[in-house]
């Protein structure tokens, strides 16, 4: 019985038991690690004495040798890494990469195993052929002179190992990308898509000027069409790498006030994009910006010259590929010195920098006297540079603003033998334009070499002319009516202001000509852009001719003479003055320099890390005075950095309390401003507050204050 008892409870037993389901383990997310890097622009050397303000004080950083062993060590253990660049990464300004063609720098982001990068603006400096040329490694111009030099292991060069992406840059009559829009790249059993967007600004930066039948489209259509052709293909976790940044005011890895274009396309972007990747500022941010549902994702931009790597780790669901966004975490790393630095990484760039060495003694020719050389006046450089330049743009003539430093003209050279070293800094990569201008307008240019005098400081330009012009100028004749057009001769005939010339010129010109004094170069139709640059046609000039006969002198003459006196106000003495500011950029940019009475030199308020507006400079007169106005001279650079555009005047008795004098808006011109006092203003300390300027930063290259009549 006992026995039959317990058989009986046991089946009953398990008949009511819930059964025991098997459980199955659930699959872990896939993680993916994105490293970013962009603005290397060659900077390759650890001796580039790079910084970045950090927590504790200034950080010494860069160098391609810590960069590797900074990427070394945060790809320890991640099996789904990818290092993705934001363009302009060659194109690089040190001369150990820009002497050969930039292929140190493709040598290095190929050691690094970049993954994909962006052409950003400085991609096309020499339009897309060149760019395609650095993809696959084809020879330009002389092979061994121009380009396609051996590397550091002895090999020719090939190309980069890495594809360029820009879905925002199509072509003209097609509107097809010229660039892959994406690249897609396993992680795990998941897929991940990268797309790439070009700065849209392209065409309007001097060096990638014109780019003849491309189209470089806005940020986020671009990228919106690119992520739904994604999404379309079963790619749901999403990365857009674009050369287009902004700012804020913190350390490089803080979020602080930011503002720029990139955090505008950044909550305007599709949702399905998960991560944003900035560059071309030159800044460093960390910041998380809800997409349009309000769901927050990384926006990131990694600084310049390989100082910041980012890092952005996610996470993505195995069932379906998408991104758990609540698992993403995002950080700017400084790519400090304080690790051992990649011992290959250091082989390559001794390689490149001591062939730089032995380039700059390569003689190249043989000079018969000196080529002497003046920003202000006609001299045997700028002749023969503006004979180059009218010889590389097929143009009828050529004027050459000699006066913009290392972009177009910089040096002379002495007579005997000039190396590659001597010749190499004398003539700027500035692309060589040409230009359709009437014969009037060429008239105007020539007078605008002499910029009406602002309050407070004169500046005195001068342009190169090539040998088909002569012509005249009287210094005692008043600004604007120096150069009679009777007495400017081309090719023998004098100037017919009707006609219209073909004229060659720097490509600041037609894009930022009133920026830099010359407004009438502006006024043009029909813009070529040469095949090659400024620097190299001076380059294979010399290497070509061997023996050079400098021009002569005697272009231009110069008729001497005492202008009339100008009208102005009656101005405090700046030395009676000194002034403080909220902030100030470097030690160079401090507020003295807006009372030094040059016209090269500025207060600005600082940029890294940024100080947002408003911002303000304050005059101490030295005691109480009646005052008529405070004039305002902007930076006289083409950059529009700085330059205010809404201001608040302010006057105090004590230093402490302050009230408005004159508010108002100023044009962003070169002109100095003037901001007039109500009558019986009388002050001893005089603020200027910039409340809206050029990329969010004040500036002023000079400040006067006009002391009221009879004081």
């Amino acid at each position: 019985m006992f026995r039959l008892s317990a058989v009986i409870a046991l089946a009953t037993t398990l008949l009511t038991a819930p059964l025991a389901v098997p459980t199955q383990a659930v699959a872990a997310p896939i993680p993916v690690q994105v490293l970013s890097l962009t603005d290397l622009h060659g900077y390759l050397s650890e001796t580039e004495n790079l910084t970045i303000p950090g927590p504790t004080g200034t950080l010494q950083v860069g160098g391609a040798a810590y960069l590797k062993a900074q990427l070394d060590k945060l790809r320890a253990g991640k099996p789904n890494s990818f290092l993705i660049g934001s363009g302009d990464q060659f194109s690089g300004w040190p001369d150990y990469t820009q002497g050969f063609a930039n292929e140190p720098t493709i040598e290095v982001l190929n050691e690094f195993g970049l993954d994909f990068d962006v052409a950003g603006n400085h991609e096309f400096d020499r339009e897309l052929p060149f760019l395609r040329r650095m993809m696959s490694g084809a020879c330009y111009g002389k092979p061994g002179f121009d380009t396609c030099f051996t590397d550091s292991r002895g090999r020719a060069f090939h190309g980069t190992d890495y594809s360029y992406h820009a879905a925002n840059v199509v072509a003209a009559k097609t509107q097809r990308p010229v660039l892959p829009p994406y690249w897609i790249a396993k992680a795990g059993t998941a897929r991940i898509g990268f797309i790439g967007l070009g700065f849209p600004g392209t065409p309007t930066e001097t060096l990638s000027i014109a780019q003849s039948g491309l189209e470089f489209q806005g940020l986020v259509d671009a990228a919106n069409r690119a992520a739904a052709e994604l999404k379309a293909q079963g790619v749901n976790a999403i990365v857009v790498s674009m050369h287009e940044g902004g700012q804020q005011g913190g350390l490089f890895n803080d979020c602080k006030n930011p503002v720029g274009p990139i955090f505008d396309a950044a909550r305007a972007m599709s949702p399905d994009i998960d991560v944003i990747l900035g560059g071309h500022w030159h800044t460093a941010f960390n910041c998380m910006i809800p997409d349009p549902y309000g769901v927050p994702r990384p926006v990131l931009e990694a600084s310049n010259h390989g100082r910041v790597l980012g890092e952005v780790n996610l996470s993505l669901d195995p069932a379906n590929g998408e991104v758990i966004r609540s698992a993403t975490t995002a950080t700017n790393h400084a790519v400090t010195k304080d690790l051992t630095p990649d011992p290959a990484l250091q082989k390559i760039v001794k390689y490149w920098m001591d062939k730089w060495a032995v380039r700059q003694q390569q003689p190249l020719a043989k000079l018969d006297r000196d080529l002497d050389f003046s920003k202000t006046a006609e001299s045997r450089t700028g002749n023969l540079v503006a004979d180059l330049y009218r010889s590389e743009g097929q143009a009828d003539f050529s004027l050459v603003p000699a006066d913009m430093g290392v972009d177009v003209i910089a040096a002379g050279l002495k007579a005997g033998t000039v190396s590659f070293g001597d010749a190499w800094p004398v003539v700027g990569i500035s692309p060589i334009t040409t230009l359709a201008l009437k014969g009037s307008v060429v008239e105007q240019i020539l007078e605008q070499q002499w910029i009406p005098p602002a309050y407070g400081c004169t500046r005195l330009s001068s342009l190169a002319v090539s040998d088909q012009v002569r012509y005249t100028y009287d210094l005692g004749k008043p600004v604007g009516d120096r150069v009679d057009p009777a007495k400017v001769l081309i090719r023998g005939k004098r100037l017919d202001l009707g006609k219209t010339y073909r004229v060659a010129t720097s490509a600041a010109m037609p894009l930022h000509g009133a920026e830099y004094g010359y407004p009438g170069f502006q006024q043009y139709t029909d813009l070529v852009r040469a095949p090659r640059m400024g620097q190299e046609a001076f380059l294979n000039y010399l290497r070509s001719q061997r023996s050079i006969k400098a021009p002569a002198l005697g272009r231009v003459t110069a008729i001497p003479g005492t202008p009339p006196p100008v009208d102005g106000l009656n101005l405090l003495p700046q030395k009676e003055m000194k002034a403080t500011a909220t902030s100030q950029g470097s030690a160079t940019n401090g507020p003295a320099a807006a009372l030094d009475g040059s016209c090269t030199t500025l207060w600005h308020s600082n940029w890294s890390p940024h100080a947002p507006l408003p911002q303000y400079i304050t005059l101490d007169l030295g005691q109480s005075r009646s005052i008529e106005a405070l004039v305002y001279t902007p930076r006289q650079d083409a950059s529009p950095n700085g330059r205010i555009f809404k201001y608040d005047v302010q006057v105090s008795a004590d230093g402490n309390n302050f009230q408005s004098a004159a508010t108002g808006n100023w044009d962003d011109t070169k002109q100095a401003k003037i901001a007039r006092f109500t009558a019986g203003t009388t002050a001893r300390y005089v603020r200027l507050v910039g409340l809206e300027g050029g990329a969010d930063y004040a500036s002023a290259t000079e400040l006067n204050i006009a002391l009221a009549p009879g004081s």
